[in-house]
C-alpha cells in the first residue's frame, strides 16, 4: 500500500513539475505567485533602505532615564533604573517629552500593582542610546539596577 501511494506522489509531483516547466510560452522560469502590488512594495522599502543607507538618516536615538527608590511594606530596593528610548528625527524636546511620559506611566504600574512608595532619586536624558547610557551610568555607579528599557516609539 505504501508503495503504491508513493508511486501516485511521485507520478502527480512530475505531471505539476513538467506543466511548469516545459509548458507555456516557451521559458524555463517558474511563475511567480506574488502580486503586481506586493513586488511594487517590496521594491519601494528596498529604495527606502537604499536611500536612507546611502544619505545615513536612520533616525538618532534619544534616551531618558529616572532612578528610582521604591519601597513597600516587604520590600525596599534603591537605585533603579527606568529607561526610555525613542527614536527622534529632529524634535529634540518634544521626543525627550514622550518619552519621559512613558516613564512616567510606567512608575504609575510600579506604584499601583507593587510599591507602596515611589522616589525619584535623580533624572538623566541625552542623545544616544539607552544601552550606552546605562553602562555609562553603571561605570559612575556600581549598584545601579536596570528595571527596563521601555520602547517609546511603540508606547503611546
Amino acid at each position: 500500500m505504501r508503495c503504491l501511494n508513493r508511486t501516485r506522489f511521485l507520478a502527480l509531483l512530475f505531471i505539476v513539475m513538467s506543466n511548469q516547466l516545459l509548458a507555456g510560452d516557451g521559458s524555463l522560469k517558474p511563475q511567480t505567485q506574488f502580486s503586481p502590488s506586493f513586488m511594487g512594495s517590496v521594491k519601494k522599502l528596498d529604495a527606502i533602505a537604499a536611500a536612507s543607507n546611502k544619505t545615513g538618516k536612520t533616525g538618532v536615538k534619544i534616551c531618558s532615564c529616572q532612578i528610582l527608590e521604591m519601597k513597600s511594606n516587604n520590600f525596599e530596593h534603591k537605585n533603579v533604573a527606568v529607561f526610555a528610548e525613542k527614536t527622534n528625527f529632529g524634535k529634540f524636546s518634544a521626543d525627550y517629552g514622550v518619552a519621559t511620559d512613558v516613564i512616567e506611566k510606567e512608575k504609575k504600574h510600579i506604584r499601583l500593582f507593587f510599591y507602596d512608595k515611589v522616589k525619584v532619586v535623580n533624572k538623566v536624558a541625552e542623545a544616544t542610546d539607552c544601552k550606552s547610557l546605562y553602562i555609562k551610568l553603571k561605570d559612575a555607579d556600581q549598584s545601579l539596577v536596570m528595571y527596563d528599557i521601555l520602547d517609546a516609539d511603540v508606547r503611546k
